[in-house]
């Protein structure tokens, strides 16, 4: 069963913190890539059709928050 809007905004925040913390914490880059994979693969899992543009959408504005450039092939996670 999908989650609600709010439960993938919740997991979403979290992923958010988690890389925030990692930048602070001077983590190495290929560490953030799989922190941010595992969970974002994880969040897209619980997405709903009406939902999995959102999720991707707050997904490419943390990365952009923290000023990460996404990989090309971002578009296409969990495809």
């Amino acid at each position: 069963m999908a989650s609600s809007r709010i439960e993938l905004d919740t997991m979403l925040d979290e992923l958010e913190r988690d890389l925030r913390m990692l930048i602070m914490n001077d983590a190495d880059h290929e560490d953030l890539w799989v922190v941010f994979a595992g969970q974002a693969d994880a969040i897209e899992a619980s997405a709903g059709p009406a939902d999995i543009e959102h999720v991707r959408n707050r997904m490419l504005g943390i990365l952009g928050s923290q000023g990460i450039v996404a990989p090309d092939n971002v578009g296409e996670l969990s495809d």
